[in-house]
Order: C-alpha cells, then sequence, then structure tokens
C-alpha cells in the first residue's frame, strides 16, 4: 500500500513537470530529459513510470479537456435559461483558467499540431460538439421567438465568450504590466471580469 501510495505521488510529480516543460516548449520540442530535469529525476526513473512522451501527453491533455468539456456539456444540456447559460459559461472558463492557468497555451500549440485530439478529447467527455450546438441553438430560436433576446448564432455566442474570457490569460504578461499586477492582482481581477463579461454579452443580446 506504501509503495502504491508513493507510486501515484511519484507519477503525479512527474505530470505536473512534464505539463509545464510541455507549455514552455511545446509538444514538438520537449525532451524526455528535459522532464526529468524538471520533475528532479533522472531519465530512466522517469521511463519507468512512463514510457514515452506521447503517454505523458496524452494523460495531461485527456485530464485538463475532459475537466473542462464536461463542465461545458453540462452547462449547456442543463435546464438553465440562455442568460443563467451565458453567466455559467463565462464562469466555468474563468474559473477553469485561473485554476490552470497553463490551459489556453497549451491548447493552442497542440491545436497547431493536432486538431483532432480536441475533437476526440471533447467526445470522450461526453460533449459532442454537433450535439452542443443543436441544443444551444433550438434554445436560441425559442428565446428570440419570445422576445427576450435578439437573434445570434449559436457558435459566435461561444466564441465571444471564449474570447472575452479566456484571451485575457493568454495576453497575462502584457496586462499584468500595463496595470502593474503580480499574479494575486491579476487573478482578482479575472474573478471580477466574469461578471464584466457575462454583463457585456447579456446586455448585447438585449432586443
Amino acid at each position: 500500500m506504501a509503495k502504491k501510495k508513493t507510486d501515484n505521488q511519484s507519477e503525479k510529480a512527474i505530470l505536473i513537470a512534464a505539463r509545464k516543460v510541455f507549455t514552455q516548449k511545446g509538444y514538438a520540442a520537449a525532451r524526455m530529459e528535459d522532464i526529468a530535469k524538471e520533475a528532479g529525476i533522472n531519465r530512466a526513473l522517469l521511463h519507468y513510470y512512463f514510457r514515452s512522451k506521447d503517454r505523458m501527453f496524452d494523460i495531461i491533455f485527456k485530464e485538463r479537456m475532459n475537466e473542462f468539456f464536461s463542465g461545458l456539456a453540462q452547462i449547456i444540456f442543463s435546464e438553465l435559461s440562455v442568460i443563467d447559460k451565458i453567466k455559467a459559461i463565462v464562469e466555468h472558463d474563468i474559473d477553469m483558467v485561473i485554476a490552470h492557468p497553463e490551459l489556453p497555451i497549451f491548447i493552442m500549440q497542440e491545436l497547431a499540431q493536432n486538431p483532432q485530439r480536441m475533437i476526440d478529447s471533447a467526445q470522450g467527455a461526453g460533449a459532442v460538439p454537433e450535439l452542443m450546438m443543436k441544443k444551444l441553438n433550438d434554445q436560441i430560436k425559442a428565446a428570440v421567438q419570445a422576445n427576450r433576446i435578439r437573434n445570434i448564432d449559436g457558435a459566435q455566442l461561444l466564441i465571444n465568450i471564449m474570447s472575452l474570457s479566456i484571451y485575457p490569460f493568454i495576453a497575462k504578461p502584457m496586462i499584468k504590466t500595463m496595470q502593474n499586477l503580480d499574479d494575486t492582482g491579476f487573478n482578482r481581477m479575472m474573478l471580477k471580469r466574469k461578471r464584466e463579461v457575462a454583463d457585456f454579452i447579456i446586455d448585447a443580446l438585449m432586443p
């Protein structure tokens, strides 16, 4: 039991190190030596836990994508109103990236190399894009017909939410410099941004 616990702790430490290296260098440029050095272990021990760079990357990518897409799908397939879904998606996106600040760059690097991996991960999390968009577009049409919001395509709505919620994390170094913020101050600003983004989008949808 003690050995299994130690193994789990070692694997977790290696994955944390691998995530950092993949984020800094991208998948293609990351080397097993880099990950071993970051984890503070030798390469032989790294290979004992993980046979290949691919395996580590798959675990990290699927873990993050499953967390992201399962939360998004849960909101979209819920019985919340369109307005409440907007608020919930904004909160979900910002909270997710605050918890995992490496996520936007990590995803962008991988999408440039292997866009199919993201689609497969989304489907594995139960977030089938076609079904999600149909659910959202059907709800939008009903809200438009009831004159609660102006018409907008569901895909455009999600792009607006993701752009306003996630882009500041990609531009974090520039924002911190311009606003003279440390990491704590930046996260405080992003938490406040949840309300700002939701209100901005909702106001733009009013008929």
